[in-house]
């Protein structure tokens, strides 16, 4: 059947208007959430302030390395030498007998005082005589400066400095010669003579733990003679604490033991470095 014109014409109006209404609403704008530059400035500012802190923060935790934390006063290590008895019993002829303590501050620096007794009963090989020293007290102080103070392990390794004195007596015993008159040989000796002398060392150190407390170390030595006094027969072969005056080096095997020291409040003694 066929439309009319009017029947044609109403559709056409109709499908118009039905247009019309759907366009304005497919043409309204879409609304964007609100950008960071579109907030109040006091946000802005507050934003800005933490994140920069958060980076400072971040930055600072990277950056920090880890300390050892060793308190002020770590003991006391009371040692003693074993380089010179064992050296006798190889038929070394002198030696230095000697005793040190030291005192630990923060692990770094080790205030040190040594003392002992040296002599000696030397005779030369193919020589007519015998140096005597007498036993005599020596002294040594010093300190160390531990490299290892940031490892978190109790072992050492140190150079230090010491200064050494000593008082001694020595002569020269068993001079044997032959006398033309008598043609007999003659044995002689010449009279006590009393000395001084004082010394500068350098000291290179290192001691490891054994067992908790006990420790056990070498040095070497490189010793400086400052002054020493000297008689018509010459000069001495031997000083106590020094050793052979011709001799600059020397050496050490120590064995010790480290008094600890209680700490009542650790949190407030142990200091980081």
């Amino acid at each position: 059947m066929w439309l009319c014109k009017k029947q044609i014409f109403t559709i056409f109006a109709c499908i118009a208007m039905l247009c019309m209404m759907i366009q304005p609403a497919s043409a309204q704008r879409i609304v964007t959430p609100v950008e960071s530059n579109d907030l109040p400035f006091e946000l802005q500012k507050k934003d800005a302030a933490k994140a920069m802190a958060d980076t400072i923060a971040t930055d600072t935790v990277a950056e920090k390395e880890p300390v050892h934390k060793a308190p002020l006063f770590g003991g006391a290590l009371i040692t003693a030498d074993l380089a010179a008895p064992f050296m006798n019993l190889l038929g070394t002829q002198y030696g230095n007998y000697e005793a040190a303590v030291e005192f630990d501050i923060y692990h770094r620096f080790f205030p040190v005082l040594e003392v002992g007794v040296g002599s000696a009963w030397y005779t030369p090989d193919g020589n007519n005589y015998t140096f005597k020293c007498n036993p005599s007290l020596y002294g040594r102080v010093g300190v160390n400066y531990n490299f290892f103070f940031n490892n978190g392990s109790e072992s050492f390794f140190a150079v230090g400095l010491r200064y050494g004195l000593t008082s001694f007596s020595y002569n020269w015993e068993n001079i044997t010669f032959n006398d033309s008159y008598w043609d007999d040989e003659v044995v002689a000796s010449t009279p006590q003579e009393q000395a001084f002398a004082h010394w500068g060392e350098v000291v290179i150190a290192l001691r490891v733990q054994i067992y908790k407390n006990f420790f056990m170390g070498w040095s070497g030595r490189f010793r400086l003679l400052a002054g020493c006094d000297s008689s018509q027969y010459g000069d001495p072969f031997f000083i106590p604490g020094f050793g052979p005056k011709e001799t600059a080096f020397g050496f050490t095997y120590t064995v010790g033991y480290n008094i600890p020291i209680k700490k009542k409040e650790k949190e407030k003694e142990i200091v980081a470095l």
